[in-house]
């Protein structure tokens, strides 16, 4: 509602943003008593239109019905112009041309005064909307509301002000949102998840709509699961750690590592699994990590810690003979190799050293964790050697020895003596019993001169598991 100037002063111009205002003038007639207060509504149907036709309405509350005129120019009007017309509460009106028509309206009173002038501004154009160019600002949302992203105004035309969108939306029906000078409007999604598509057109001041273009996005409330971080190892000698980040979802994932490392990267994309050799930083020493998981819409995994030694000594390979025994009287044995790996590398391994040949050794065989081996039958220590490769990369030897069939050995003639222990590794001292020598967890050494005291020498050997053993020979 806006006041109204006196008979004898017209509005020269409405900003059109004025136009959608219903004009209200509040009267009171009547003698004597006769009161006949009430209220006038004058306005176009539409201030601006796509068509060249409108209607001009004209609208009363109380007794007293005012008569009007309407002149002007550029327009004809179902009455005739400049001519007094008794109230109607509509009348149609037609533009010569698209473009702006100002309508003069003047009230008179029942002596046939004027008593309101008063200008309607009206405009059509045969203008259309541009198709919209619009997109969602994310692929993805894990809530019901995204902004749905339109062109600036350069780009859509000053007069496009509005836009119209239906389809997997609240409302289903569609619904008119005035363009904010951001260019975004909110938007609330259907319930439930998945991929939405939300029909969308502008329309303009005149009432023109574009064409309906789709836009899509998914709605995704539920995150990503069995979310791991799977280090090679929990050491490294080279000072990066080969690690397989991975997740179960559905659709695009992404991660980043965080913490002591040397350069800490945005989120990188990825689907179900990925591998990254990460760089750690510093000198070496333990590095604390934080690896972080989550998909397109935001659902975030919890963040999965990883503790990683940086340790140039370290060697990523081993074997060991099982149970890791110190000695055995048996030459069947079975190794336990290791390597650093994960699920689904292609490892081989050659085993070669003090063992009778196979088909499996003396040759490139698949990775295994324990293969069953046979040692040379002579005593003494027997040496397992394993060397892997990835492809054609030859990667670590490592080793492992066992002391076959122990033994104690007495050389030499009466009295001149010596008895001969076997060097085992692990010996921490002997007790040689036998002779008129004391030798009494003494260290290891290659002989012990002797003189026989007893029918037999004997050697007891202490090993660093605890654990002893006793041999003996006759002198």
């Amino acid at each position: 509602m806006r006041a109204l100037k006196p008979h004898g002063s017209r509005y020269k111009g409405v900003p059109l943003g004025a136009l959608f205002a219903v004009l209200v003038l509040f009267f009171g007639c009547g003698k004597g008593g006769d009161n006949r207060t009430g209220s006038i509504k004058y306005f176009l149907a539409q201030p601006a239109t796509s068509t060249i036709t409108n209607t001009f309405t004209l609208q009363v509350e109380g007794e007293f019905k005012p008569s009007f005129s309407l002149s002007g120019s550029g327009y004809t009007a179902g009455i005739p112009f400049d001519t007094i017309t008794p109230f109607q509460e509509l009348t149609e009106i037609k533009a010569e041309t698209f473009g702006n028509v100002s309508l003069l309206l003047t009230l008179y009173q029942e002596n046939g005064k004027a008593y309101l002038t008063d200008s309607l501004l009206w405009k059509s154009s045969g203008e259309v909307p541009p198709k919209p160019l619009a997109y969602f600002s994310e692929a993805a949302s894990a809530d019901a509301y995204v902004y749905l992203v339109l062109p600036t105004v350069g780009k859509r035309g000053k007069n496009t002000t509005e836009v119209f969108v239906e389809g997997d939306v609240i409302p289903a029906a569609g619904a008119y949102y005035t363009i904010p000078a951001d260019d975004q409007v909110l938007i609330k999604l259907s319930d439930r998840d998945g991929l939405k598509t939300a029909h969308v057109k502008y329309r303009n001041i005149f009432g023109a709509h574009s064409i309906s273009v789709d836009v899509k996005v998914i709605r995704k409330t539920v995150g990503p699961t069995d979310c791991k971080a799977i280090p090679v190892a929990r050491k490294t000698s080279s000072g990066s750690i080969r690690t397989r980040i991975q997740a179960i979802n559905e659709g695009p994932l992404s991660y980043k590592i965080a913490g002591a490392v040397a350069v800490e990267k945005d989120f990188a994309s990825f689907t179900d699994s990925i591998e990254d050799f990460v760089a750690l930083s510093g000198a070496e020493g333990v590095k604390h990590l934080v690896v972080k998981i989550k998909d397109e819409a935001g659902n975030a995994c919890d963040d999965i810690p990883l503790t990683i030694t940086y340790d140039r000594s370290y060697v990523p390979g081993a074997v060991t003979i099982a149970n890791d025994p110190i000695w055995t009287d048996d030459p069947s044995i079975t190794i336990v190799p290791h390597f650093d790996h994960l699920e689904g590398d292609k490892i081989e391994m050659y085993v070669s050293g003090n063992i009778l040949p196979s088909p499996t050794t003396l040759t490139w065989i698949p990775y295994a964790e324990s293969l069953p081996l046979t040692l040379t039958p002579t005593s003494g220590s027997r040496h397992v050697i394993v060397q892997f490769r990835i492809g054609e990369t030859i990667l670590s030897e490592v080793t492992d020895e066992v002391f076959l069939r122990p033994y104690v050995l007495v050389s030499g003639v009466i009295p001149s003596l010596v008895v001969i222990p076997g060097q085992i590794v692990g010996t921490v001292s002997l007790t040689i019993s036998g002779c008129q020598e004391v030798y009494s967890h003494v260290a290891y050494q290659a002989q012990y001169p002797c003189t026989p005291a007893a029918s037999d020498a004997t050697a007891t050997y202490y090993f660093s598991d605890g654990t002893t053993l006793t041999r003996f020979t006759a002198f």
